[in-house]
């Protein structure tokens, strides 16, 4: 016993003639523990994790892991402990990781009010407790002041992180997390809140991130709060849940999200310090961004909507203000990435727009919206006439270079390039060196070859991809009467998901000059394509090559072709 009192990191699976002693012989209170570390894994006969005496020798763990222990109902068994004791129980205890314990009812099985427990606790994770309803209740958050840090995933019975506690007195109490920065809530199928009882608030004023994945049960942080607002319709956060620091949030494949923000405004109930938002299959969210939310996020960098059901991103304003319309010109003021992708509903970012100011744009990409053309959308925003039935942008000169100058890489869909050539589009994109073509889907395409040609002299980086192309760099329009070659000064070239992809190059002496200047290539799913590289390769530059799920590649190239290829210094290949 006193060889293990001296070790500082344990796994007791490790040590099998302790693990019978560990509740019933094993008397911690004649040794002097030096443990810092501690792994309670694989003991299937364990009820409890800890024992209420070991427990107070434990002064000096920081960490707790309990792993694979199918019988274990509770992590901390308290009984026994005298008031005084328990207020120094597990004093420096900072990480506390819970995983695969099937039957784990609870944490600790006494009330911890009143007590100064764990009050070093910084992180705790719950992955795969599939009996566990509940994280802790308010009285044992009261003991957890300092965690930063709260990780819980697939536990399957979870219905709420703080739950209501049994004869709860009906007074208004605050629960507040001080240094809580980072929350992920992540495969859950029963959790329907964070916070359940009318009775209680949250705050957590220095939290930064929440990430809220695969919840389908999901409507409201705070359960009871939505029954009192938006005449019963729920929305995600509510008063009675306070994020004031709030930086990033990351809202996937909830079913059941309607709104994520309250229809009205709601006192000092801001989210101004939000730099990044996500949601993604969110199928029933009717709305992103309310007015009186959208106007107040002047922070927001980062905005990417995916697979949501909605018809367009801010609300109307209500009323007749004439502050709206001054107000929606600065939606945004600092966004620099925007991705909105599969929402065929999608009609408008937002209907009551009239111009829109985004000066640090660099990233913009509409894909799969069919109902929101990309040069449309930018064409609103820079003070030409959206297209619809009635309009279109012919009467509008509209330049790229000049009126979207900023885009680090420009993406144009299949129909963009139609309303390019057939409408009055300047001819000015020459100077661009980064290009995206995507979503050529119809399977009689062509790959526009001259199209390049013609506006793309300088293009350094190109990427084509969820496109039916069977051919790539094919077409005689590389090149304009043997006087000119697009492409010529292509460094960076990146196929994926062209599923119907047989060939890339043509075997002549125009594709070796286009080759010989490249060096970074990528290919991912293309599981059509066979053979990567042309018989006699002219790779000379390529350093960089990845390839990554394309199960059809027979072979790289011949052996001539791949002795070529003198300056690769990096090659990854997977699937």
């Amino acid at each position: 016993m006193a060889t293990v009192a001296r070790v500082k990191f344990m796994w007791l699976s490790e040590f099998p003639k302790l693990i019978g002693k560990w509740h019933r012989e094993l008397n911690p209170i004649k040794s002097s523990w030096q443990l810092e570390g501690l792994v309670v894994d694989n003991c299937p006969s364990f009820i409890n994790a800890i024992q209420s005496k070991l427990m107070l020798v434990l002064e000096k763990m920081t960490s707790l892991h309990v792993r694979v222990c199918e019988s274990l109902e509770e992590i901390f068994n308290l009984e026994g402990l005298e008031p005084m004791e328990s207020t120094r129980v597990l004093p420096q205890l900072q990480d506390l990781g819970l995983v695969n314990l099937p039957k784990l009812r609870q944490l600790w099985n006494k009330d911890l009010q009143g007590t100064m427990c764990f009050s070093s606790l910084s992180s705790l994770t719950l992955y795969n407790c599939s009996n566990l309803s509940y994280a802790f209740t308010p009285s044992m958050a009261r003991c957890l002041a300092n965690l930063q840090e709260i990780e819980i995933k697939e536990c399957g019975q979870m219905e709420e992180v703080i739950a209501e506690e049994e004869g709860q007195v009906s007074v208004v109490e605050k629960i507040t997390f001080l240094r809580l920065c980072m929350t992920k809530l992540e495969c859950l199928p029963n959790l329907t809140s964070f916070l359940s009882g009318k009775n209680h608030t949250l705050d957590c004023p220095r939290l930064t991130e929440l990430t809220i994945d695969h919840c389908p049960k999901m409507r409201s942080l705070a359960w009871h709060s939505w029954m009192e607002t938006d005449h019963g319709t729920p929305s995600l956060f509510t008063p009675q849940v306070q994020f004031s620091r709030l930086d990033s949030i990351v809202l996937s494949h909830m079913d059941n999200l309607s709104k994520i923000w309250s229809c009205c405004p709601q006192g000092t109930f801001t989210f101004k310090c939000l730099r990044k938002v996500e949601a993604r299959n969110c199928k029933n969210l009717e709305i992103l961004f309310p007015h009186w939310v959208a106007t107040s996020l002047t922070q927001l960098e980062e905005l990417q909507v995916e697979s949501c059901g909605l018809e367009e991103i801010v609300s109307s304003a209500s009323g007749d203000d004439s502050l709206h319309s001054i107000a929606a010109q600065f939606l945004f003021p600092e966004l620099t990435s925007l991705v909105l992708h599969d929402m065929p509903q999608l009609r408008n970012f937002y209907p009551d727009l009239l111009t829109l100011n985004w000066p640090f744009l660099k990233e913009l990409q509409v894909t799969h919206c069919d109902k929101l053309n990309m040069l449309s959308f930018l064409a609103s925003m820079n003070k030409w006439a959206r297209r619809d039935s009635q309009h279109d942008l012919s009467d509008e000169h509209f330049s790229v270079e000049k009126d979207i100058p900023i885009l680090e890489r420009l993406l144009l869909v299949d129909k963009d390039i139609q309303m390019i050539k057939s409408e009055n589009f300047s001819n000015d994109t020459g100077k661009r060196e980064a290009l995206t073509l995507a979503c050529f889907h119809d399977e009689r395409t062509i790959f526009p070859s001259r199209f390049l040609l013609q506006r793309f002299h300088n293009l350094k980086s190109l990427e084509v991809f969820c496109s039916s192309f069977q051919d790539v760099f094919l077409d005689e329009g590389l090149v304009d009467e043997g006087k000119h070659l697009a492409l010529e000064n292509l460094r960076e070239l990146k196929l994926s998901k062209l599923h119907n992809l047989k060939r890339v190059w043509r075997e002549d002496y125009l594709i070796k000059k286009i080759l010989q200047s490249i060096d970074k290539f990528e290919v991912w799913d293309c599981p059509g394509l066979t053979t990567l590289f042309p018989a006699v390769t002219f790779f000379q530059n390529l350093t960089e090559l990845v390839v990554k799920n394309s199960s059809g590649l027979v072979h790289l190239g011949t052996a001539l072709a791949i002795a070529n290829l003198m300056n690769l210094t990096d090659m990854t290949i997977i699937g």
